[in-house]
């Protein structure tokens, strides 16, 4: 779909204001408005309206009857899952960004944001969001074993292939880890040398970003948090590299039976090159990039 049927589709609009709901992974909390500001002032009978969660969060609430139109999720998986189900409009599941994982810092610690910082004595306290529904949070885990920092034990979970070491980053089973990083990896490089040491968790990766301003002062975020002026006033930030973390393949879609014309008006215009050029202001990688 392209420029021209969006604007074949609000002809037929009626005259009253139309509603798209939307239901977004949190590392969507600024990018997301903005894109809905400039559809809506190309739209002025249109209002999108916007909830912010954490993807496994908000795919469980619509498998149980959550009211929207479009989910914006931080991976795939989730997306895929309710293609699955028969939860979703056939054919519009699409990508519409890739994640990128941040470690920020605050400025007061007097530390350089990077790996080694993590093993300072002055970090005591790591935000990141529950990897048991949050996919920051698992691209949190899987970061931490990948630069050495985490190291997964051998624990037994009934029912896998392989043994729980052996498992690649997508085979673990995330929402069966529900006893803390520690129960399943051994945390004593990010232990050692420090009088204390705790993972303090998000439920979503906004609610992770004010964790860290506000108590932990250090946190693995999402770059398009980390590049707002909320935290990059107050913190600097180290960029994980692509192919470090379990991949945050960001897709999004029309719920089933929810097509209609403001509905699909939005979601064409997400894939526009102004929407686009906000999801890059904010770090966001692009399809086709």
């Amino acid at each position: 779909m392209g420029r021209r049927l969006v604007a074949l589709l609000l002809l037929f609009l009626p005259g009253f204001a139309q509603k798209v709901r939307v239901v977004a992974a949190s590392d969507l909390q600024y990018a997301l408005p903005e894109v809905a500001r400039a559809f809506e002032r190309k739209n002025p009978g249109v209002k999108v309206e916007l909830v912010f969660g954490s993807s496994g969060k908000l795919y469980a609430q619509l498998t149980q009857g959550l009211e929207a139109d479009l989910f914006f999720s931080a991976d795939k998986a989730y997306p895929e899952l309710l293609e699955q189900r028969g939860l979703a409009e056939p054919g519009t599941r699409k990508p519409y960004a890739l994640g990128r994982v941040v470690l920020w810092v605050d400025r007061k610690l007097g530390l350089k944001p990077g790996p080694e910082a993590l093993k300072d004595p002055r970090v005591t306290q790591l935000a990141l969001a529950n990897p048991v529904h949050a996919p920051y949070g698992r691209a949190a885990v899987t970061l931490l074993e990948h630069l050495g920092l985490l190291r997964r034990k051998d624990v037994p979970l009934p029912g896998l292939a392989k043994p729980f070491p052996l498992l690649s980053w997508e085979e673990i089973p995330w929402e069966r880890l529900t006893g803390g990083v520690e129960a399943y990896w051994d945390a004593t490089p990010l232990r050692q040398g420090k009088p204390r040491f705790a993972f303090v968790y998000g439920e979503n990766i906004s609610q992770t970003a004010q964790l860290a301003l506000a108590a932990t002062r250090v946190g693995l975020l999402a770059l398009s948090l980390a590049v707002h002026e909320s935290l990059s006033g107050a913190g600097a930030y180290w960029l994980a590299s692509l192919g470090s973390h379990l991949p945050l393949e960001q897709d999004y879609l029309v719920l089933k039976g929810r097509g209609r014309p403001e509905v699909l008006a939005f979601y064409v215009y997400v894939g526009s090159p102004e929407a686009r050029a906000v999801f890059r202001r904010y770090g966001f990688l692009l399809p086709g990039e």
